[in-house]
């Protein structure tokens, strides 16, 4: 219980970003090394703040914990009025995020001729875009969460799920599947395995997908919250490479 006291306070271990940001933040995310996992001290590697705004859309920006007020690295808008809560609503929300280290963006856009994705690996660099129809994309994104609590009862009752994903990065959909397993720490209620459902695929994805969900009982009601990603993330590594973190998520009360 000790994580959600934290964010009561809007203070989260190895997380530092400006006052404005941590008042306007909802939840956080805090991202580690996987290897760091377990040992007294592990790294992190950047806080994730959504701030949800005015107009309906969820902001969402990452610092770096490097110095008293961080450093700003990506910033991610969604919108599709995902509400004040910070906690995503719709499995596919339209994304566009960039990373202003090397200039990387990756959109997600719904038009009147379908789903658009967009992709651009640099500064200076060319868009490569791929369009389809809408009924080829299940999940946007950090959609996996919103998705994973609309078929709530069917993963509890063991049943599998298989959606397509769409990815700027690689211009495509990528067939997925989920499924409830054993969880590894005490304090989830259920997790989910994701992985590719073709397994020639394997190497557009990474390596699988663990998540951890616990049952949040607020003012009578309940309801599933995300306590960790396991997987590789949206943002790079300084080298521009891919690279699997675990998040840990908090949110404010």
């Amino acid at each position: 219980m000790a994580s959600w006291l934290a964010v009561a306070a809007l203070s989260v271990a190895g997380c530092t970003a400006p006052d404005d940001v941590q008042q306007a933040a909802m939840v956080v995310g805090q991202a580690r090394a996987v290897e760091g996992v377990g040992v007294e001290a592990p790294e992190v590697r950047y806080c994730e703040y959504f701030m949800p705004q005015s107009s309906g859309s969820l902001r969402v920006v990452y610092y770096r914990p490097e110095g008293p007020a961080g450093s700003k690295i990506a910033e991610k808008w969604i919108t599709e009025g995902e509400g004040a809560s910070g906690i995503l609503q719709r499995a596919r929300p339209q994304v566009s995020q960039e990373d202003f280290r090397m200039g990387e963006v990756r959109q997600a856009s719904l038009l009147p001729e379908g789903w658009k994705l967009r992709y651009k690996p640099r500064t200076g660099a060319k868009f490569r875009d791929a369009t389809f129809a809408e009924g080829r994309v299940d999940v946007v994104d950090a959609g996996f969460d919103a998705y994973v609590r609309q078929h709530w009862q069917a993963l509890t009752r063991g049943e599998k799920l298989e959606f397509e994903f769409a990815s700027p990065v690689h211009g495509r959909t990528v067939g997925l599947r989920a499924a409830a397993v054993p969880c590894q720490r005490q304090e989830a209620d259920l997790c989910i395995r994701v992985d590719l459902a073709q397994a020639f695929l394997r190497w557009i994805a990474g390596g699988d997908i663990y998540l951890e969900y616990v049952i949040q009982r607020t003012e009578g009601k309940t309801e599933p919250r995300l306590l960790r990603f396991v997987g590789v993330t949206n943002l790079l590594d300084d080298g521009g490479d891919s690279q699997r973190l675990v998040l840990d998520y908090f949110y404010r009360e």
